[in-house]
């Protein structure tokens, strides 16, 4: 069945280029009643793995998991503000909507706190011709919220690529083009999304869970960690239930996993009581870990190691060069440290 526009919203036809081809978009204001939230779109359909509802039951069930989203409940807040829709939703010819789901929600919720208001009744939409495939849509979007400015969330786009590559049969190379991404992206959105679709979120169910996912593409991203997590199942397993269960808050802290793995005593506290207790564990032998000032000195050992021919005559050829000065500084700062440390030279 299709959609019948508001006769009172004037129609606007605009032709836009599609993958060599010229289609035909209607911008329009649609009555809010016929406009349907589709169960496919990658904010949904990959976190609530077990919604068996249809009909009506079903649009209240996907209505009320994007409300629980609080980035929906600000986008309320914004367009209530604005009074009305920066960007228009796109819906297929029968009223499922392809892109603008978060927007059709917080119309929905306008609708009811306002009923008397005649703003919310009609949401701005651009209506998709008939002959439209899934294809070309999967390629829109990819435009859009991946390649484009109008940029959808790490998780989405990670979504996104990964249905471009598994169902749609497109090659890696291929999405790194049309995406303009590169091809090493490319292969870590889709294996960070694997592990996240069939592994974390049927055990980690929920809008939240999505969030999630930075931890999983922060692992496919470092060489130590990916080698880790492909090594052993149990590796993976572990790995789900430290994000699972918050034992990291963000995932830049997985740059310091590499040194937790090798140290058994941090593995056990990081699976107990988290990061922070992983660190101090690592502390107690490794003083790198919390310490600028050991770190400097690792880093300035190495430096030493390093010297060129040059930088040491800089300091023999003169006894009252600048060169030589720093460097007696530090022998003399150097042994004052180590006989506090009570360390003998």
């Amino acid at each position: 069945m299709s959609i019948a526009p508001n006769t009172d919203s004037p129609l606007v036809v605009e032709e836009i280029a599609l993958d060599g081809k010229r289609v035909q978009v209607q911008s329009v204001g649609l009555p809010l009643k016929q406009v349907q939230l589709d169960p496919h779109n990658p904010r949904i359909a990959d976190v609530a793995l077990a919604i068996t509802h249809q009909g009506a039951a079903l649009q209240a069930r996907l209505e009320a998991l994007l409300w629980d989203d609080a980035v929906v409940r600000d986008l309320y807040r914004q367009v209530l503000i604005n009074e009305g829709l920066v960007e228009r939703i796109i819906v297929r010819p029968d009223g499922r909507v392809v892109e603008g789901n978060c927007r059709t929600v917080v119309y929905r919720k306008l609708r009811e706190c306002q009923p008397a208001a005649e703003q919310w009744r009609t949401i701005p939409a651009r209506v998709l011709p008939a002959d439209i495939t899934d294809r070309d849509l999967a390629i829109l979007l990819g435009e859009m919220h991946v390649a484009g400015k109008n940029t959808w969330t790490s998780f989405e786009k990670a979504s996104h690529v990964y249905r471009l590559h598994h169902d749609f049969g497109f090659v890696q190379e291929e999405i790194a083009v049309r995406l303009r991404m590169s091809k090493s992206k490319v292969n870590r959105l889709i294996r960070a999304f694997d592990m996240m679709k069939q592994r974390f979120l049927p055990k980690y169910p929920g809008p939240g869970s999505s969030r999630k996912f930075s931890y999983f593409e922060e692992l496919f991203k470092k060489p130590l960690l990916r080698e880790w997590i492909l090594a052993n199942p149990n590796n993976e397993r572990q790995f789900i239930d430290w994000v699972g269960t918050d034992k990291f808050n963000q995932s830049a802290q997985l740059r310091d996993l590499p040194a937790i793995l090798d140290d058994g005593e941090a593995i056990a506290a990081l699976t107990t009581d988290g990061f922070a207790a992983a660190q101090r564990a690592l502390a107690e032998d490794n003083p790198v870990i919390t310490s600028k000032l050991f770190k400097r000195m690792i880093e300035m050992t190495e430096a030493l190691k390093k010297a060129q021919l040059d930088e040491v005559q800089r300091v023999r050829k003169s006894r009252n060069s600048r060169a030589r000065k720093i460097v007696q500084e530090l022998s003399d700062s150097l042994t004052h440290f180590t006989e506090l440390c009570g360390i003998e030279r």
